[in-house]
């Protein structure tokens, strides 16, 4: 019966023009997400799926989409799987190019500074793939059209900054025999990193770096005497937004990444506006010109 129904997607398009990308977000999916640490843990995520489509075709079947997706469903989700997904949508679809994106929150358990008290801090993260068909050398003379799979990893990690301009003016206050208190921000770093293809890096990997780095951390349980610790590690380490993506991007350097991206906010306390700093590796070849996240 389906097929004797008119299919006003596949007939031509009056306007040859075609189209980059277009297909579906916000769609809540369930998965299997595995740890660094063993086993896996079930958790939703928000998917994003984009193919793209020629200047003759008037539209794509935005269910065939979902229908590719739901074969993979509670599956332990890692860039091999999303590869997979990925062929099967440009089949599927008859499309040149696709791309796909995980949003979840990831639960890590965190102990206090001192207490050692813990509870979990769910990270916000992404997972993002594409696969793009390329032009490739397969000799001096001759190229070739070939699929170039190309997977990301993203995390957003919340650190303390304690302004450095802030603490000067304080000890210049004590000198002079009054008192002030350094003010402080919430602060955040979202990362983008292009996965190497011969070393897998885990999203716990690139938080542990950050964080061992940065010092100045929030915790879900804190009692007074690691709240006295937090405030002795934040006069040792003083940030600004400049020091803050100097540090990270250091450590991304050191970490098996290809390219990778970062921004870095930080909620100014007597400001009425947000200190920023955006700083990338290798972004227009590896990220295809993405220069802001």
């Amino acid at each position: 019966m389906t097929s004797s129904l008119p299919d006003i997607q596949c007939s031509s398009s009056n306007i040859k023009i075609p189209i980059k990308e277009v297909g579906v977000e916000n769609i809540e999916v369930p998965f299997l997400l595995e740890s660094k640490y063993g086993g896996s843990i079930q958790l939703n995520a928000n998917v994003s799926i984009r193919t793209n489509l020629d200047e003759d075709t008037k539209g794509i079947s935005m269910s065939r989409l979902l229908l590719t997706l739901k074969s993979y469903l509670n599956l332990p989700l890692k860039h091999t799987l999303i590869n997979t997904i990925l062929e099967d949508l440009k089949g599927n679809i008859g499309s040149d190019s696709s791309y796909i994106k995980f949003e979840f929150r990831m639960p890590i358990i965190k102990k206090s500074i001192l207490t050692e008290n813990a509870f979990p801090i769910y990270y916000k993260c992404r997972f993002e793939g594409q696969l793009i068909n390329k032009n490739v050398w397969i000799s001096p003379n001759r190229m070739k059209p070939k699929d170039i799979f190309t997977f990301y990893q993203g995390v957003i990690v919340q650190y303390a900054s304690y302004c450095p301009c802030s603490a000067e003016l304080c000890n210049h206050l004590k000198q002079n025999e009054s008192n002030g208190f350094p003010h402080n921000q919430r602060s955040f770093a979202d990362i983008l990193v292009e996965g190497n293809p011969s070393k897998y890096i885990w999203l716990e990997d690139i938080i542990e770096a950050v964080e061992r780095n940065i010092k100045t951390l929030p915790y879900p349980i804190i009692k007074r005497i690691d709240e006295q610790e937090i405030a002795r590690v934040a006069s040792k380490n003083p940030l600004f937004v400049e020091d803050a993506i100097r540090i990270i991007s250091d450590t991304l350097n050191k970490l098996p990444v290809v390219d990778w991206i970062v921004k870095c906010i930080h909620q100014e306390s007597i400001h009425t506006s947000e200190a920023i700093a955006v700083n990338w590796k290798g972004v227009p070849e590896g990220f295809n010109g993405r220069a802001y996240i």
